[in-house]
């Protein structure tokens, strides 16, 4: 994931990362219902010293190819606000525009901080097709917690199914994918109380290596 990062980061820095920036968001494919966040390894059933059960996971961060730490979708994180909206495409696909969406949001921009952005929470939209013009695809990330700087995006389209499923800490954008992002960042909005929070995404860059 940090190599890829960097990639991206170098890529932004060369060419500028979509001088034509779409809408306020892009590729990240956050499935509404089966999309979850991250959370840290806590072992949900351990019991405790007293044989009480210890409850479920608190929520936590971990991250993807798109940050440090894998990106897992397998279980929603609790309270907070949402994030929810439209994923649509200015660019055209390199590899078909069919396969797993990804959005990631990060305490800081994971392409210009790669070394220190923190996963806050992740989705994943498995079979997602946005091979034909005007393809739009909805998405919803749960759990983030309320505050008063902006939060960064990270989306994006993997049609050339180079993400190994069983290994989230490989989920990342690589050569042919289609990105979201704004200028030489990534997306930002703001999330400032515990409610549904609209944000459209658009994927508006092809990633050439």
């Amino acid at each position: 994931m940090h190599t890829r990062l960097a990639t991206l980061a170098a890529l932004c820095l060369l060419v500028g990362c979509g001088s034509d920036p779409a809408a306020p968001g892009t590729d990240a494919g956050t499935p509404p219902a089966s999309d979850a966040a991250t959370s840290p390894g806590t072992d949900a059933g351990a019991p405790l010293p007293d044989g009480s059960d210890a409850g479920p996971p608190a929520p936590g961060l971990d991250a993807g190819d798109m940050g440090p730490g894998p990106i897992d979708a397998s279980a929603p994180m609790g309270g907070g606000a949402t994030l929810t909206g439209t994923i649509t495409r200015s660019a055209a696909p390199a590899a078909g525009g069919r396969g797993s969406l990804y959005i990631a949001i990060f305490d800081v921009d994971p392409v210009m901080n790669r070394d220190s952005a923190m996963l806050i929470a992740s989705a994943r939209l498995e079979d997602v097709d946005m091979s034909g013009d005007g393809a739009s695809v909805s998405y919803t990330v749960p759990g983030i917690p309320p505050r008063a700087e902006p939060y960064f995006v990270t989306a994006f389209l993997d049609d050339n199914m180079t993400v190994v499923a069983t290994d989230p800490t490989m989920a990342g954008p690589d050569r042919g994918d289609l990105i979201a992002i704004m200028g030489f960042a990534s997306p930002s909005v703001a999330v400032t109380t515990a409610t549904e929070v609209v944000f459209d995404l658009d994927l508006n860059f092809n990633l050439p290596f």
